[in-house]
């Protein structure tokens, strides 16, 4: 009865489990499917993310060593529950608060044929994570994660993500020595934004982005880098920070995206992580944020932080593959 009235509440509003148990004879209202939802959910997370798991970790790292192993990470925003009235930071509160998302990939590497077509590296197992706290309580759960599916004796580890949430100084901090990627789709859609500033015309700006976006994919950023820095010395001089240009301008938008590009470009090497048979787009843990976001995000949805980490952390430990949800509950009994 706790597995299903867990499972209920990691998969739909409290409410909304009620009326199918009731289809069962089983009468339980839908506060007792969240006490029981977030008690075992803040049991997962203690088991999977406290400090004796974390210090155990590397004792469960698998006796057949990965060959790749790819971690991905990336963030969404979830509501907090927050007294009327709150302030933070100088203003109202609005109870949004950052939501970290990592996921650990046993992958098996792309490669090219000998007619020429690649195929795309293929995710073998993957396991999951999610915290509202910090970046710096993150990172090592990550690191720990990532420590039980084999990183120290894995051939081959790449991390993928964004440049954004803390992520560069955590993949820099808790896992030297591997190459980080930036995500091709993230730097593709600050293309999109450029192209926006650059053409007016919806048809021009669409042909604009696709040839930029072929030469981010061929490994040419210093060409698209020139162009940019060519129509935005049209609009203004270049400035010391992009911040000090008005907000929403186009100019400000250009010098913003093409810091961005000078800063990270040795990290969109994309033709070589090709070849080297190198996952290039972390679909994986934005298909994990939007999961989350699917039960977790909406107008009406505020949380308690001890709320938010209990649910998240059973949709996380639902989603992994490796059948830790199915482990950790006895077996069914099948009726004769």
């Amino acid at each position: 009865m706790r597995r299903a009235l867990s499972e209920l509440g990691s998969d739909a509003e409290f409410r909304d489990g009620v009326a199918p148990l009731a289809t069962l004879g089983i009468s339980v209202c839908h506060k007792t499917i969240q006490r029981v939802s977030e008690s075992v959910g803040a049991q997962v997370a203690e088991e999977r993310h406290g400090a004796l798991a974390g210090a155990r970790a590397p004792e469960e790292s698998p006796d057949n060593p990965p060959d790749l192993l790819v971690l991905e990470a990336d963030g969404m925003r979830l509501r907090e529950r927050v007294e009327p009235g709150a302030m933070r930071d100088g203003k109202p509160d609005d109870g949004w608060r950052e939501c970290k998302a990592g996921v650990v990939i046993r992958c098996q590497r792309g490669r090219y044929l000998p007619d020429g077509t690649y195929l795309s590296s293929e995710a073998l197992l993957q396991t999951h994570l999610a915290t509202m706290d910090d970046i710096h309580l993150f990172g090592p759960r990550l690191r720990a994660e990532a420590e039980r599916k084999g990183l120290r004796r894995a051939k081959e580890v790449i991390a993928l993500s964004d440049a954004g949430h803390g992520l560069p100084g955590m993949w820099r901090e808790l896992f030297p020595g591997i190459e980080w990627i930036v995500d091709f789709t993230h730097a593709a859609g600050r293309l999109s934004e450029c192209a926006a500033q650059v053409e007016r015309d919806e048809k021009r700006r669409r042909k604009t982005f696709h040839r930029w976006k072929g030469l981010l994919f061929a490994g040419r950023l210093a060409r698209i880098l020139k162009e940019l820095c060519c129509y935005a010395g049209t609009l203004c001089r270049r400035p010391e920070c992009p911040s000090d240009l008005p907000p929403e301008t186009p100019e400000r938008i250009l010098w913003t995206h093409i810091q961005y590009f000078e800063t990270y470009g040795e990290r969109m090497d994309y033709p070589r992580y090709r070849l080297k048979g190198w996952p290039i787009s972390s679909g994986h843990v934005e298909a994990a944020c939007k999961r989350i976001g699917n039960r977790m995000k909406a107008a009406s949805k505020r949380w308690t932080r001890p709320g938010a980490e209990a649910i998240a952390a059973l949709i996380c430990d639902r989603a992994s593959g490796d059948d830790r949800w199915n482990r950790r509950w006895p077996s069914q009994i099948l009726a004769a």
